[in-house]
Protein backbone atom coordinates (compact mmCIF):
# COMPACT_ATOMS: atom_id res chain seq x y z
CA UNK A 1 0.00 0.00 0.00
CA UNK A 2 1.13 4.07 -0.90
CA UNK A 3 1.38 6.16 1.93
CA UNK A 4 2.18 9.69 1.33
CA UNK A 5 2.87 12.11 4.25
CA UNK A 6 4.44 15.28 5.00
CA UNK A 7 7.54 14.63 6.98
CA UNK A 8 9.97 16.93 8.19
CA UNK A 9 13.37 17.61 6.04
CA UNK A 10 15.78 16.93 8.83
CA UNK A 11 14.06 13.35 9.28
CA UNK A 12 14.13 12.31 5.75
CA UNK A 13 17.01 13.91 4.24
CA UNK A 14 18.85 10.52 4.35
CA UNK A 15 16.62 8.66 2.65
CA UNK A 16 15.94 10.94 0.04
CA UNK A 17 20.18 11.27 -0.37
CA UNK A 18 20.26 7.48 -0.88
CA UNK A 19 18.00 8.12 -4.02
CA UNK A 20 19.58 11.72 -5.42
CA UNK A 21 22.33 10.20 -7.72
CA UNK A 22 19.79 8.19 -9.56
CA UNK A 23 17.51 11.19 -9.67
CA UNK A 24 20.62 13.44 -10.58
CA UNK A 25 21.26 10.69 -13.47
CA UNK A 26 18.29 10.70 -15.07
CA UNK A 27 17.31 14.04 -15.04
CA UNK A 28 20.12 16.27 -15.23
CA UNK A 29 21.83 17.99 -18.47
CA UNK A 30 25.30 18.85 -18.65
CA UNK A 31 26.34 16.86 -15.40
CA UNK A 32 29.84 17.89 -16.04
CA UNK A 33 29.62 21.29 -15.60
CA UNK A 34 27.06 21.46 -13.03
CA UNK A 35 27.51 18.19 -10.67
CA UNK A 36 25.24 17.66 -7.96
CA UNK A 37 26.48 19.28 -5.10
CA UNK A 38 23.11 19.99 -3.02
CA UNK A 39 23.70 23.10 -0.04
CA UNK A 40 22.24 21.12 2.63
CA UNK A 41 23.17 23.84 5.10
CA UNK A 42 20.38 26.15 3.27
CA UNK A 43 17.69 23.04 3.39
CA UNK A 44 18.19 23.27 6.60
CA UNK A 45 17.86 27.15 7.10
CA UNK A 46 14.88 26.66 5.00
CA UNK A 47 13.59 23.78 6.58
CA UNK A 48 13.94 25.98 10.44
CA UNK A 49 12.04 29.41 8.52
CA UNK A 50 9.33 27.07 8.19
CA UNK A 51 9.75 27.43 3.99
CA UNK A 52 10.11 23.69 3.33
CA UNK A 53 7.44 21.60 2.68
CA UNK A 54 8.39 17.59 2.26
CA UNK A 55 5.81 14.96 0.49
CA UNK A 56 6.94 11.44 0.93
CA UNK A 57 5.59 8.58 -0.92
CA UNK A 58 6.11 5.42 0.59
CA UNK A 59 5.66 1.38 0.05
CA UNK A 60 5.60 0.06 3.23
CA UNK A 61 9.02 1.93 4.78
CA UNK A 62 10.83 1.97 1.08
CA UNK A 63 10.71 5.32 0.07
CA UNK A 64 8.91 5.28 -3.26
CA UNK A 65 9.56 9.33 -3.77
CA UNK A 66 9.09 12.44 -2.93
CA UNK A 67 8.03 15.89 -3.56
CA UNK A 68 10.61 18.94 -1.77
CA UNK A 69 8.78 22.75 -2.53
CA UNK A 70 9.74 25.84 -1.36
CA UNK A 71 6.74 27.42 0.39
CA UNK A 72 6.86 31.23 0.83
CA UNK A 73 5.15 34.32 -0.98
CA UNK A 74 5.97 35.57 -4.84
CA UNK A 75 8.33 38.82 -4.68
CA UNK A 76 5.58 39.87 -7.03
CA UNK A 77 2.60 38.71 -5.26
CA UNK A 78 3.37 39.32 -1.32
CA UNK A 79 -0.17 38.62 -0.53
CA UNK A 80 -0.47 35.03 -2.05
CA UNK A 81 1.48 32.28 -0.50
CA UNK A 82 3.13 30.11 -3.30
CA UNK A 83 4.96 26.69 -3.43
CA UNK A 84 7.97 26.34 -6.18
CA UNK A 85 9.08 22.68 -6.55
CA UNK A 86 12.59 22.15 -6.38
CA UNK A 87 12.26 18.24 -6.64
CA UNK A 88 10.12 15.51 -7.58
CA UNK A 89 11.01 11.92 -7.96
CA UNK A 90 9.36 8.77 -7.83
CA UNK A 91 11.44 5.33 -7.71
CA UNK A 92 11.62 3.90 -11.47
CA UNK A 93 10.63 0.59 -10.10
CA UNK A 94 7.28 2.68 -8.78
CA UNK A 95 5.70 4.60 -11.48
CA UNK A 96 3.32 2.50 -12.43
CA UNK A 97 -0.36 3.96 -13.28
CA UNK A 98 -1.07 6.85 -11.67
CA UNK A 99 1.72 7.29 -8.59
CA UNK A 100 3.00 10.51 -10.07
CA UNK A 101 -0.16 11.91 -10.38
CA UNK A 102 -1.25 10.71 -6.68
CA UNK A 103 2.01 12.35 -5.48
CA UNK A 104 1.09 15.98 -7.77
CA UNK A 105 -2.45 15.29 -6.38
CA UNK A 106 -1.03 14.81 -2.42
CA UNK A 107 1.10 18.00 -2.76
CA UNK A 108 -2.01 20.10 -3.95
CA UNK A 109 -4.11 18.78 -0.75
CA UNK A 110 -1.28 19.14 1.51
CA UNK A 111 -0.25 22.69 0.42
CA UNK A 112 -3.41 23.77 0.32
CA UNK A 113 -4.16 22.84 3.98
CA UNK A 114 -0.95 24.85 4.55
CA UNK A 115 -2.46 27.87 2.92
CA UNK A 116 -0.49 27.80 -0.50
CA UNK A 117 -2.99 29.68 -3.10
CA UNK A 118 -0.61 28.82 -6.50
CA UNK A 119 2.09 26.06 -6.82
CA UNK A 120 4.94 26.63 -9.75
CA UNK A 121 7.26 23.93 -11.13
CA UNK A 122 9.03 22.94 -14.40
CA UNK A 123 9.73 19.82 -16.35
CA UNK A 124 12.82 18.77 -18.08
CA UNK A 125 12.51 19.46 -21.72
CA UNK A 126 15.82 16.82 -22.81
CA UNK A 127 15.60 13.26 -22.81
CA UNK A 128 16.99 11.28 -20.50
CA UNK A 129 20.25 8.72 -20.96
CA UNK A 130 18.42 6.03 -21.89
CA UNK A 131 16.16 8.18 -24.15
CA UNK A 132 13.21 8.37 -22.35
CA UNK A 133 10.90 11.96 -22.48
CA UNK A 134 11.49 13.69 -19.28
CA UNK A 135 9.07 16.26 -19.79
CA UNK A 136 5.95 15.65 -17.09
CA UNK A 137 4.10 18.30 -18.77
CA UNK A 138 1.34 16.15 -20.01
CA UNK A 139 0.92 14.51 -16.09
CA UNK A 140 0.29 18.65 -15.11
CA UNK A 141 -1.76 19.11 -17.77
CA UNK A 142 -4.31 16.40 -17.09
CA UNK A 143 -4.10 18.10 -13.30
CA UNK A 144 -5.37 21.45 -14.64
CA UNK A 145 -1.57 23.15 -14.55
CA UNK A 146 -1.20 25.80 -17.13
CA UNK A 147 1.94 27.00 -19.13
CA UNK A 148 3.08 30.31 -17.38
CA UNK A 149 6.33 30.72 -18.37
CA UNK A 150 9.58 29.21 -20.70
CA UNK A 151 12.66 29.11 -19.45
CA UNK A 152 16.28 29.82 -21.28
CA UNK A 153 19.53 29.09 -19.90
CA UNK A 154 23.23 29.64 -21.38
CA UNK A 155 26.76 29.00 -19.97
CA UNK A 156 29.09 32.05 -19.54
CA UNK A 157 32.54 32.44 -18.36
CA UNK A 158 35.67 29.77 -18.84
CA UNK A 159 34.85 26.13 -17.96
Amino acid sequence: MTVYAVEPWSDVVEEMRGLWQAHFHEVASDRERAPLDPDLEAYARLEAAGALHVLTMREGRVLAGYLVALVWPHLHHRSVSHAFFDLYYVRPAHRRWTAGIRLFREAERTLAARGVRRMMTGTKLHRAPNGRPLDVGPIFRRLGWVEMERQYGKWIGAW
